[in-house]
């Protein structure tokens, strides 16, 4: 990996890059995924293997809270969903996003997941929605510990991440809006093109899943691999 390529994945810059995001982060994923997002999440929580009404449960790369209302559907008010960032701007966002919803069962819990206190069998669920570009093939490894390490034994796990896809016809113009087409997006309406560009170099190195699926195997749980809309997104489900 190229020292450029590295810097990528230090913690300091992603917290940086997502600091500087967060004023404009909303607005950019209505503009730039034509809804896809908000329904991939949805399918996300959906996998997400039955969970209890009054289950404890982790919100990895929570960014703006952006799941809690689709988590919340599925918990009762004994339910609880501990939201997990490094970003601290992010953290703020959510914050403000928590005051607005009616039921407060969420405790924001700023830490870097690589690198954590939280208690090993402590949760009946983990969900994380679009965060895992960020980490290295090593960094993947580590989540995939940390999950197992975190989980209950029977707790259950769904994450997400946007992809490469593997068709060609698909591929190419998918690529081309990401590293392209966004950035523009990015300068001209939300005067931040530079760190949009990350999103498409974020997406090439990353591919897809698969890594995760296979370090999550390793760990001894029962994890299954799943593609959206032809590989534009691919997740990662299953069980401790």
């Amino acid at each position: 990996m190229s020292k450029s390529s590295k810097k990528l994945y230090d913690p300091e810059f992603v917290s940086g890059m997502f600091d500087r995001m967060s004023k404009t982060y909303g607005l950019a994923n209505l503009i730039t995924s034509f809804g896809f997002t908000y329904s991939w999440r949805k399918q996300c929580v959906k996998d997400l293997p039955s969970i209890k009404t009054d289950s404890l449960g982790y919100d990895l790369m929570s960014g703006m809270g952006e799941s809690w209302g689709e988590i919340q559907k599925i918990l009762g008010s004994q339910g609880k969903i501990i939201a997990v960032d490094i970003s601290e701007e992010m953290n703020r966002k959510a914050k403000e996003q928590l005051n607005r919803l009616n039921n407060k069962n969420i405790v924001l819990a700023p830490n870097n997941i690589l690198d954590n206190d939280i208690p090993s069998n402590s949760a009946d669920f983990i969900i994380s929605t679009f965060g895992i570009k960020t980490f290295n093939l090593d960094q993947q490894k580590i989540l995939a510990r940390e999950i197992a390490r975190i989980l209950k034994p029977n707790g259950s796990f769904s994450l997400i991440e946007i992809s490469e896809p593997k068709y060609l016809l698909l591929k190419l113009p998918y690529m081309f809006y990401l590293k392209l087409v966004i950035p523009i997006i990015g300068r001209v309406f939300l005067n931040n093109a530079e760190d949009y560009k990350m999103l498409g170099r974020y997406c090439t190195l990353f591919k897809d899943c698969s890594h995760l699926h296979q370090s999550l195997l390793e760990e001894n749980l029962n994890a299954n691999f799943k593609n959206y809309f032809f590989g534009c997104a691919t997740g990662v489900w299953g069980t401790k």
